[in-house]
């Protein structure tokens, strides 16, 4: 498994469309998180390899906080970054 992305590990990439509804860029993300922008690039087109928990978090709390100052009520979860969907073969 090693040197998959995420795409090829069957976890779906949501971060655009999360992005997209706070009505923000990678970069303004990369910038809040305090994470580089090649990460959030590399999440946001399923090609990252691997996440860090810290980074992870990071990314979330700023959703978060972007979210709030927008007056938003909604709290961002893993959900708002990526999923898992297993396909038939990798759910036998």
């Amino acid at each position: 498994m090693a040197g998959k992305t995420m795409n090829d590990n069957n976890f779906v990439s949501l971060l655009a469309k999360t992005l997209e509804n706070l009505d923000i860029t990678k970069n303004a993300l990369a910038v809040e998180a305090k994470v580089r922008p090649a990460t959030i690039h590399d999440l946001v087109n399923g090609n990252a390899k691997q996440v860090n928990f810290e980074t992870l978090k990071a990314i979330i709390d700023a959703l978060n906080r972007i979210s709030f100052e927008k007056g938003h009520v909604r709290r961002h979860t893993v959900e708002d970054v990526f999923k898992y969907e297993p396909t038939q073969k990798s759910a036998q």
